[in-house]
């Protein structure tokens, strides 16, 4: 049921990180960020204030919010992985999605926070999924760096190391408000509250402030509602994944975000993909595999191969 709902989440974000590329075309990010944010924390706050306590939501809340020092946690951490999506988004604005998404997929980060600062297991399967996802990410990058200009590379990586940095580090956090605080979705409406917030400092902070109602078209509020949709389909679905599997788990499966968002920036945006980057895409898939079976099957697996 976890691997399920991570590969929702992973699906979801996929499209939408494809779809922000053709966003901060014609808006501005910030602009952008805040009226995604707007949609995805009305729609956690209907289903927080008004359904929590039915049969099918109760599950997803272990106690109600109350401001006190696991809220005001919940909103720095919340604040931290924001920056992730801001340098991603920056990104993506200056260098294609094949060079910005995989940088962006490492999960260094995410395992030493996991591990020496959440105190997560180690075990062998995650060193072998984790050596073939970044190999695969390593294979897109290369190639997809041939393609660029050396301005665009060096943006790439610098934005992409940042958004990894700021995504992975909070994403192995995120353990402690939704299996320990609040749930998968008190957490979800922190989460995008705070995005809102943050978008809106943005657009003060940047001199937009003035042009916030530039964007308020009938195909803009169409853009906002695409990608608040996704935002929500896809936080829940990894938010209550935590609740069933570890976190490195579900940190190498988002990886798949990152893949199908390089097929849809191949596909609408005209990126080329070589035969190094479909290998890459192979690498990855593969690391699913690993991190979805138990390690004892895989062995045994192995072993009546080569019998």
């Amino acid at each position: 049921m976890g691997i399920l709902f991570v590969l929702i989440g992973a699906f979801c974000f996929a499209i939408s990180n494809a779809y922000w590329k053709k966003v901060t075309q014609t808006i501005p990010y910030q602009i952008g960020m805040f009226y995604r944010g707007i949609f995805a924390s009305s729609v956690f706050a209907i289903l927080y204030f008004g359904f929590r306590h039915t049969p099918f939501f109760k599950y997803w809340v272990i106690q109600d919010l109350t401001l006190n020092t696991h809220f005001l946690l919940s909103i720095a951490l919340s604040v931290f992985n924001i920056f992730g999506l801001m340098f991603f988004l920056r990104g993506i604005q200056k260098a294609p999605v094949s060079i910005v998404v995989p940088v962006s997929a490492l999960k260094v980060f995410t395992i030493l926070t996991a591990v020496f600062v959440v105190g997560e297991l180690w075990q062998m399967q995650y060193l072998y999924a984790f050596i073939l996802s970044t190999g695969g990410l390593l294979l897109l990058y290369l190639d997809g760096s041939a393609h660029a200009s050396a301005k665009e590379q060096k943006s790439g990586v610098l934005y992409g190391l940042a958004s990894s940095f700021f995504w992975g580090s909070s994403y192995a956090l995120y353990n402690y408000p939704i299996t320990k605080w609040w749930g998968p979705l008190g957490f979800s409406f922190i989460v995008e509250t705070t995005a809102m917030l943050f978008g809106l400092v943005l657009i003060i902070k940047d001199g937009l402030l003035g042009q916030i109602f530039n964007y308020t078209k009938s195909i803009h509020i169409q853009t906002y509602m695409v990608q608040g949709i996704l935002l929500v389909a896809g936080g829940l679905a990894i938010n209550i994944s935590y609740g069933y599997l570890p976190i490195m788990v579900i940190n190498i499966l988002i990886i798949s975000s990152q893949l199908l968002s390089v097929i849809l920036g191949f596909v609408f945006f005209k990126e080329r993909l070589s035969q190094k980057q479909w290998m890459g895409l192979l690498f990855i898939m593969i690391s699913f595999f690993v991190v979805a079976v138990p390690y004892k099957q895989v062995v045994l697996w192995i072993q009546q191969l080569f019998r």
